[in-house]
């Protein structure tokens, strides 16, 4: 599995062949597929991010692969993990901290030391929070503007029909008038005048919240599936705003 950049960089693509190389080791492998991959790593480092980076199976490694820094060192350099539903994140962070104090405790202890050559491992044992990538921490900064934005359209549409019905009121004056002398009342007329603007809210409604919802789909497929994110919009009864997906 392959991070869309990366798989853009090597000019592949899925279902193409591959060769995994390191020294002596070489392997053939068969691209199954992209994948959004978690940002993980030192910051000057090559790490993988949420478009760039490669998945595979240890499987194809040799068997000597994972004892170069021998078997006290041996496996994965990071380890996510996912809390039970219904766990808080405080408790499962208690959990994971308590887990730490005794990891370290064991790579302190004067066997792994002496079976190290007299240096510890413990200063690479690091508990972190839920990394998220930079598109994600810069999309978060928008905070409330996308609700600033929706209440100001919101209210260009109410003033653009209010401005509407002042000008076809006026343009039917004399319409008025004759209704008027036909013996109208000012509560008859006012109630024109409000079932007229009523039926254009209602047009507006009918046409603009399928069209905003839409709209605001595909806007945020599009906004999601560049960041090389896995776009999952919801449409929820209650949004903050009409027409703005939320992705879970």
């Amino acid at each position: 599995m392959l991070g869309p950049a990366t798989l853009a960089q090597l000019h592949q693509r899925v279902g193409s062949i591959v060769t995994v190389a390191s020294g002596s080791f070489h392997v053939r492998l068969r691209i199954a597929g992209t994948a959004t991959m978690p940002t993980i790593g030192g910051v000057l480092s090559v790490h993988p991010s949420m478009s760039t980076g490669v998945l595979f199976s240890t499987a194809v490694l040799p068997a000597g692969a994972f004892a170069i820094f021998g078997p006290l060192a041996s496996g994965p350099n990071a380890i996510l993990v996912r809390l039970r539903p219904g766990t808080s994140q405080a408790a499962g962070l208690r959990s994971l901290q308590a887990i730490s104090r005794q990891l370290t405790k064991v790579l302190n202890s004067p066997r792994v030391v002496a079976a190290s050559g007299g240096s510890s491992f413990a200063d690479i044992i690091d508990l972190l929070p839920a990394q998220r990538p930079a598109e994600i921490v810069n999309y978060r900064t928008m905070s409330a503007m996308p609700a600033v934005l929706a209440g100001g359209l919101a209210a260009g549409a109410v003033a653009a029909l209010g401005l509407t019905l002042v000008a076809s009121v006026r343009r039917r004056r004399r319409d008025f008038a004759l209704l008027k002398t036909l013996g109208f009342t000012r509560r008859q007329l006012a109630a024109a005048v409000a079932w007229q603007s009523s039926v254009i809210a209602a047009a507006g409604l009918v046409v603009g919240v399928p069209l905003g919802i839409a709209g605001g789909r595909w806007l945020w497929l599009l906004f999601a599936r560049e960041l090389s994110a896995v776009p999952d919009p919801t449409i929820p009864a209650r949004s903050p705003w009409p027409g703005w997906p939320r992705s879970c």
